[in-house]
């Protein structure tokens, strides 16, 4: 009888992992964690020996385990409805409330156009605001942290005075469009940040009114209610308030195809794991201009060995929805289109100006799409070498009220192809941003000891 006991315990030894290993889920990116999963480890003699096939397959086994993804689900219902939820899954926000009493600001007319609700159920999750089933942020820049900006922009400017045109394209926040009374003042609260951008701007940069286009459409869909990114749409009037800084004339939405995807969960989602937004998912309406592109993705650090891309990838869904926009965030993409006018631009963005991008293929005929929070490209060897026409700063809010990111756009203007020295974050970093996915050592945290960009290529 022991024996028995014992044959099927070895059995059940031996078989537990095989059964594991060959009824793993096949599925290679979670697109509620938007991430690649750990793939089969290739088994050979060297791999083996080091262990590095072993702790592979430990990998592999964790993201591919039976029914994890109903796993995953099922044990978010049980968080929300024990009032546990996740504290700083993905370093995505860190979002103070603004202080003080939440009255109409005095000079808010466009904005007062909102249709405000008067039935509707409210919670916070955290320092979000949770809205009939909609997340917003409750915070709206710092115009003490603004002028840094609009300083390192200017710089830029100096730098190539009379040759490229440098642009301002800042997006303001969620919280501008809560359509609750009380929460009016956050509208004008981030119109004080990007007018301080606007006033603070010289050596003819030149500031695109992305909030004031947004204003007038206050009631249409402009940012996601599970995501902290703009919608489509949102992007769309950034673009027309780009083009009519720059004098073009922008592209008609009735003239670009558009699809939709559903059902979308994104960040704001994540970080909170409400039942009511997760009732609630958003539709991912996006336009496609009439252009023929190709597009390549290079390395942080150089320009070998580029990958092909797209514009817009199709194959995204889910929870990775917004990543249809130039397939997600790369340290350089380069787009080639056949508006043949000779125009060329540069992109400086974070992820909000993924989907702002796309709209430029109209106008120029080469696009650079270049993220300082992860590129090690020099600037200004990438702007003289390709004859650049327009820099066009377009991000989040929360990305031009931060120091530290602010010196990483300035420091593109130094990079060597190497990886800068790291440097402690210094104390006066805004106290009410969202910082938007930055690696820790990707922070470049001490001003740069210049007084202007244009002593870079002396």
């Amino acid at each position: 009888m022991k024996i028995k006991i014992y044959i099927i315990l070895l059995l059940f030894i031996i078989s537990s992992p095989l059964f594991l290993l060959f009824t793993t889920e096949n599925i290679y990116v979670s697109q509620t964690e938007r991430r690649e999963l750990a793939k089969l480890p290739k088994l050979t003699f060297s791999s083996y020996l080091s262990g590095s096939w072993s702790n592979g397959i430990d990998k592999y086994i964790d993201d591919h385990f039976p029914f994890r993804q109903n796993i995953i689900y099922i044990a978010s219902i049980i968080r929300h409805n024990m009032g546990f939820q996740i504290k700083d899954r993905e370093r995505i926000l860190y979002i103070p409330r603004l202080k003080g009493n939440a009255n109409y600001p005095d000079d808010l007319d466009s904005a007062s156009k909102i249709n405000y609700l008067t039935d509707f159920n409210e919670a916070m999750a955290g320092n979000l605001l949770v809205l009939n089933g909609c997340i917003y942020t409750l915070n709206s820049g710092s115009p003490t942290v603004a002028p840094a900006f609009s300083k390192m922009l200017s710089d830029y400017a100096l730098q190539f005075e009379g040759k490229v045109r440098v642009f301002s394209c800042v997006a303001p926040l969620s919280s501008a469009f809560i359509p609750v009374e009380r929460y009016a003042r956050y509208n004008g609260e981030n119109k004080k940040t990007l007018d301080a951008i606007r006033d603070n701007l010289t050596n003819g940069a030149i500031f695109c009114d992305v909030l004031g286009e947004l204003n007038k459409h206050p009631n249409e869909k402009l940012f996601f209610g599970s995501d902290h990114h703009w919608t489509a749409l949102g992007a769309y009037y950034a673009y027309i308030s780009f083009c009519e800084a720059a004098g073009f004339e922008a592209i008609p939405l009735e003239s670009m195809t558009y699809k939709y995807k559903y059902p979308f969960l994104g960040t704001l989602y994540e970080q909170t794991r409400d039942k009511t937004v997760r009732d609630n998912p958003d539709t991912m309406k996006y336009y496609m201009p009439d252009v023929f592109t190709v597009a390549e993705r290079y390395n942080a650090y150089n320009y070998n060995a580029p990958c092909h891309s797209e514009v817009f990838c199709e194959h995204f869904s889910g929870g990775g929805s917004y990543s249809t926009f130039l397939c997600g965030d790369a340290p350089l993409i380069k787009i080639t289109t056949d508006t043949r006018n000779g125009k060329k631009a540069v992109v400086i963005k974070n992820s909000m100006g993924n989907a702002f991008s796309v709209y430029l293929i109209s106008h120029y005929e080469e696009i650079f799409v270049l993220d300082f929070r992860y590129s090690k490209h020099n600037l200004i060897d990438l702007i003289e070498k390709n004859n650049i026409n327009d820099i066009i700063f377009a991000l989040g809010m929360y990305g031009a009220v931060n120091h530290g990111t602010i010196n990483m756009m300035k420091q593109m203007a130094f990079n060597r192809g190497k990886m800068p020295e790291i440097i402690t974050l210094p104390d006066t970093v805004a106290p009410d941003i969202i910082v938007d996915s930055i690696p820790p050592e990707e922070f470049i945290n001490e001003e740069i000891n210049t007084d202007s960009l244009s002593e870079t290529i002396n």
